[in-house]
């Protein structure tokens, strides 16, 4: 009994113990309900679709968005069927890792594990993010590479941060405002004489335009311009 109420008290008060908590409520609110409603909701009709034509036809229906978020759900698709549980698995495990991302921003910022505690409860129970990471559309997939971008220019690895924006960018085009923030930030607290930051950001629409090619081709099965 000891061992068993020191383990208790170690597991409590480990820092991770309530985002870990957090995760395992989130993974499985959504896995048990992952196949209701049963048929397409909201934008999933768009971008099922194309993900279809992705797999079976080599062509995309969607040429105004990216190829990275249409690759992510056509991926779900492949391994796990054309079934809610293909459409969704992967907006489940990347919204999740949201919640994840959000805490270590939050202590990367140096706030007490109480604030990003409530930081992420709120974030796990938020009705917009709830239901964007359940559902196959892009913006939980850009809102990941978002938060990477986050964390990594906060830990201090900005050619990896850069990069992350430009992951952002090709699953949403909407994720290239990730750079805002971080620029903002470094104005404001970075040590202006940091060059390095400056050649690393480069890297962000460097890697997004060489990229870009390179995922086009997993569409189409050929060189292409199509943006």
């Amino acid at each position: 009994m000891e061992i068993a109420r020191q383990f208790v008290t170690r597991l409590v008060r480990w820092e991770y113990a309530l985002l870990c908590l957090m995760v395992i409520i989130n993974l499985a609110v959504h896995f048990v309900i992952i196949d209701n409603p049963p048929e397409l909701v909201l934008d999933e009709q768009h971008y099922i679709t194309d993900a279809r034509s992705i797999l079976q036809e080599h062509t995309s229906n969607r040429p105004e968005h990216p190829p990275l978020g249409k690759l992510i759900v056509a991926s779900g698709i492949a391994l796990f069927g054309d079934n809610p549980v293909g459409w969704r698995i992967f907006p489940i495990i990347l919204g999740t890792a949201n919640i994840v991302l959000l805490y270590l921003i939050c202590r990367q910022l140096k706030m007490t594990r109480t604030a990003a505690n409530i930081a992420v409860f709120l974030l796990t129970f938020e009705n917009l993010s709830f239901v964007h990471g359940g559902i196959a559309m892009l913006d939980v997939f850009s809102l990941t590479f978002m938060l990477l971008s986050f964390w990594l220019y906060l830990r201090g690895s900005y050619p990896l941060s850069a990069v992350a924006v430009a992951l952002a960018a090709l699953a949403k085009l909407t994720g290239v405002f990730a750079f805002f923030p971080i620029l903002v930030h470094w104005m404001i607290a970075g040590e202006r004489g940091r060059y390095d930051f400056a050649v690393s950001m480069v890297l962000a629409p460097l890697s997004f335009l060489l990229l870009m090619p390179l995922l086009e081709f997993f569409i189409y099965h050929r060189l292409t311009n199509v943006v």
